[in-house]
C-alpha cells in the first residue's frame, strides 16, 4: 500500500523544465509549418495516432506529396501567414528552416494560447515530441529536452533491441513491482 509519507518528497520546480504527458490525438487538428525532413519525421509519428494533419509549405518531401495526392494529410502550397494560426488547430509544429519565422509562429500560438513546438528553438516551445516507445501496455518515453533528438532516438532504439533480444519481460517486472506496492 502506498503510504502518505511517500507523497512528502514531491519534485521542487527548479528540478523539473518540463512534464511528459501521454495525450491521445486522435481526431486533433495539427498544423505543421514546413515541408522538410523534420516535418516528414513528425508527421511520421503523427500518423499512427490518426491526427488531422495540414502541412503549409512552398516545398515538400516526396513523401509528404504523395501523403497529400493520397488524402492522408492536407497541403497547402505556399508559406505560412499569421491568418493560418488559429484555434481550430489543438496544436502547431514549426519545422521551417526560416528560425525568424518559426519564432513568429511561436509568439502567435502563445498569444492564443495553442500547443507548439518550435524545432530550431526549443526554449521557445510549450511542447516537445520525445522519443518513445510501446513495450505491451507500458510507455517509455525518453529526452534530452530538445539538446539532442538522436541521441534520444538513439537510446530507444538500445532499449528496444536489448528488450527484444534478451527475453527479458519488462512489461512483467514493472507490473510486478507495481502491483507489489499497490497491496
Amino acid at each position: 500500500m502506498i503510504k502518505d509519507e511517500e507523497f512528502i518528497n514531491i519534485p521542487d520546480k527548479n528540478n523539473a523544465d518540463s512534464m511528459i504527458f501521454n495525450i491521445n490525438l486522435e481526431n486533433k487538428k495539427i498544423l505543421i509549418a514546413g515541408g522538410g525532413r523534420i516535418a516528414e519525421r513528425k508527421i511520421k509519428v503523427l500518423l499512427s495516432e490518426n491526427t488531422l494533419i495540414h502541412v503549409i509549405s512552398p516545398e515538400v518531401t516526396e513523401f509528404i506529396k504523395k501523403l497529400s495526392d493520397n488524402g492522408i494529410i492536407r497541403l497547402t502550397w505556399r508559406n505560412i501567414e499569421a491568418s493560418d494560426i488559429n484555434n481550430s488547430y489543438f496544436m502547431v509544429l514549426c519545422a521551417t528552416d526560416k528560425r525568424d519565422v518559426n519564432d513568429m509562429i511561436s509568439r502567435i500560438c502563445r498569444d492564443r494560447n495553442i500547443l507548439h513546438d518550435n524545432s530550431g528553438n526549443h526554449n521557445n516551445s510549450d511542447i516537445m515530441m520525445v522519443a518513445n516507445t510501446a513495450i505491451g501496455d507500458i510507455i517509455i518515453a525518453i529526452s534530452t529536452g530538445g539538446s539532442s533528438p538522436r541521441t534520444s532516438k538513439m537510446l530507444k532504439d538500445l532499449l528496444i533491441h536489448d528488450m527484444k533480444s534478451s527475453g527479458y519481460s519488462f512489461e512483467d517486472t514493472i507490473k510486478a513491482i507495481y502491483n507489489d506496492k499497490m497491496r
